[in-house]
């Protein structure tokens, strides 16, 4: 049964246990398994990539590399009302992407210097797809749009093949929707290494994207330190806050709690409330669906039991003040007038407003990007967009003017350093008569 506690009689330490709760240390994983397979996949290339395709997954490939024939197949295998619901979903996402782009920024000062900011697309990305428990077409959309948008050059799909060795039919649909070409059929820690690294048949990433499980976690973060590949994030358990008043439907927020917790059985659904009323109608409605054993009935029932929490407040005000320290990946605010908390809220990955605004439209169709930061990471960091996939370069054209008025200050500031020498010296010496 989900718990009902009030926020103020929380411990110290269980307060720590909520706002420090990135998943599983996974020292062990990386030592153990992610360097070996790593090390192995740099040496031996598509030959390692396979054999652990074949080893974790049970399948054994004649290329990892998915053929135009299969991308096509999926397309046609999808059945149009799925497809187009997928395509309309595509417009949505890339309109709002649109937005996102950045332009260039051009400062001319009075003394003759230029100064500047230059963006531009990283030449080569890879956006990992999860497979496994679930397929998720969706992220094809969340990870590739954005890059799209941004200009990437090369773009390429990493993610599990199915248990025939094809390329799973809608995210071959979704792979030929995008005219995504390059998809490499291999999951976990060796897709990761195939595109960080590279291999005969993977071209490198200069960027990879995309949730995973501890695998995909630990070998983005062990590539990201080794400068080969920079990532978006380390992803931990998917997750939702929700704050909602006294005059939220129980069996909506139920169902918003019970949505995130059947992604995984660590996916984390917590709600905050004033209304104890409120509390103990969604704590039945919760209770009622989990006695139901309807759809992913054992995940939801393993995350509700091992971190689903409901939390009683003074006020909404309270409420989002924890939630500014929580840092949530997904919040929903189900209030009576949400908007007007808009401005107090800060540290969440993607914020849904309102009553009709469940994270399922987020995560598939209202155009934002559902590929967010979790674990209290949106507290320093933001979800996938286009800038994600953008380089930011600073320039300066200096004048004569202006460098001789700089000589004093960098001779001071350079003698201070103990860099007098030369990077005080680079200045001076062009007002030096040869």
């Amino acid at each position: 049964m989900i718990p009902i506690r009030t926020l103020s009689d929380l411990t110290t330490a269980e307060l720590n246990r909520l706002f420090n709760r990135f998943g599983e240390d996974f020292t062990s994983v990386m030592i153990d398994t992610v360097i070996p397979i790593i090390n192995d996949v740099r040496k031996n290339g598509d030959r390692a990539v396979a054999g652990y395709t074949e080893k974790f997954d049970g399948v054994k490939l004649d290329s990892i590399i998915a053929a135009p024939e299969e991308i096509e197949a999926g397309r046609r295998n999808t059945p149009q009302e799925l497809y187009s619901a997928f395509l309309e979903a595509k417009r949505n996402i890339e309109e709002f992407h649109r937005l996102q782009v950045r332009d260039n920024i051009r400062q001319e000062r009075s003394d003759g210097s230029v100064l500047g900011v230059k963006y531009e697309a990283i030449e080569s990305a890879a956006v990992y797809v999860p497979g496994g428990k679930a397929s998720y077409p969706s992220s094809v959309l969340m990870g590739v749009i954005p890059a799209q948008i941004a200009g990437v050059g090369n773009i390429t799909l990493i993610t599990p093949p199915a248990k025939n060795g094809r390329l799973p039919d809608i995210v071959g649909a979704v792979c030929s929707m995008l005219n995504v070409t390059a998809v490499v059929k291999s999951g976990g820690a060796q897709g990761i290494a195939a595109a960080g690294l590279g291999t005969e048949s993977v071209r490198k990433a200069d960027i990879i994207v995309g949730p995973g499980n501890i695998y995909v976690t630990a070998a983005k973060t062990y590539l990201f330190s080794l400068g080969a590949v920079q990532i978006d994030s380390m992803a931990g358990p998917s997750e939702v806050l929700i704050i909602a008043d006294g005059r939220a439907n129980p069996r909506w927020v139920a169902w918003d709690l019970l949505s995130q917790a059947e992604h995984d059985e660590m996916a984390i659904a917590i709600l905050l409330t004033p209304s104890r009323d409120l509390a103990e109608k969604v704590r039945d409605e919760i209770e009622k669906d989990l006695a139901s054993g309807v759809g992913r009935h054992a995940i939801k029932k393993a995350s509700i039991d091992k971190s689903g929490l409901i939390l009683l407040v003074e006020d909404i005000a309270e409420a989002v003040e924890f939630s500014n320290r929580y840092g949530p990946e997904h919040m929903e605010v189900m209030v009576e007038k949400p908007m007007e908390w808009l401005e107090r809220i800060r540290n969440v990955g993607s914020l849904f407003l309102g009553d009709y605004a469940p994270v399922a439209v987020g995560d598939y169709f209202s155009g934002t990007n559902h590929i967010l930061p979790t674990g209290g990471a949106a507290r320093f960091s933001s979800g996938t967009s286009v800038e994600t996939f953008m380089r930011r370069t600073t320039y300066q054209l200096v004048s004569p003017q202006a460098l001789a008025h700089a000589r004093g200050p960098v001779g001071a500031m350079s003698e201070v350093e103990g860099f007098q020498d030369k990077h005080g010296g680079s200045v001076r010496v062009r007002f030096e008569e040869s």
